[in-house]
């Protein structure tokens, strides 16, 4: 029976897949991990064929989390399934090691043929990531500044990145995104170093001169 790491906080999603799961892997045994932590512990104790992961989750360390897992696991197939924009982060978590990167809004063919593409042991991504691939060659991979620039933050420090700039404090963005005040000063430490700035003021103008023409 394959042993399957469903990765995700949200109890809902957790429900949906191990309903799809049963419905491709009668036989499978699901196990469940709500933190990064949870991930930890449960690949140092059981030996996974598939690990369905969810970048946005309590510890996560974004890209990073694949190397991790791989340290431990190194054959495991690893699919990270996400609400992350695709087209910004797919290939970055293909490049670090992850079979395949798949959108929590794809229809449930397609996460289907997600799953079957990467037991196989191939790479998997959409239809619209292989034609920003085309695209890429097509135009001598010509990429927008802004989509290099930003590329190196996770979707949670983006998503942090776009309230500050529009002048929320920390206070508002903790309680805005249900995060406590030191969870999103930490954020914001990571995102000016990242960026290479000092202050919100530095990061508006890197950001507003990375968008221009």
């Amino acid at each position: 029976m394959k042993k399957i790491l469903i990765v995700e906080d949200h109890f809902m999603v957790r429900i949906s897949l191990k309903i799809m799961l049963n419905e491709v892997y009668g036989q499978a045994v699901p196990f469940e991990a709500e933190n990064f932590d949870e991930v930890l512990q449960l690949i140092a104790s059981h030996q996974f064929e598939l690990i369905l992961l969810d970048i946005d989750i309590p510890g996560g360390k974004g890209t990073a989390m694949i190397a991790q897992i791989r340290q431990q696991q190194p054959e495991v197939v690893i699919l990270v399934c996400s609400a992350a924009d695709e087209e910004k982060y797919a290939l970055d978590y293909i490049a670090q090691g992850a079979n395949g990167y798949l959108s929590k809004s794809a229809p449930k063919n397609e996460a289907m043929a997600a799953i079957a593409t990467v037991m196989k042991r191939n790479k998997y991504v959409s239809q619209i990531v292989q034609q920003q691939l085309l695209d890429g060659v097509s135009n001598g991979r010509k990429t927008n500044s802004r989509t290099l620039l930003l590329r190196q933050l996770s979707s949670r420090e983006d998503e942090i990145m776009k309230l500050m700039l529009e002048g929320k404090w920390i206070k508002e963005i903790a309680a805005t995104l249900d995060l406590r005040a030191n969870t999103v000063s930490t954020y914001k430490a990571r995102i000016f170093e990242k960026m290479g700035v000092t202050n919100v003021f530095e990061l508006f103008k890197k950001v507003n001169a990375a968008e221009k023409p």
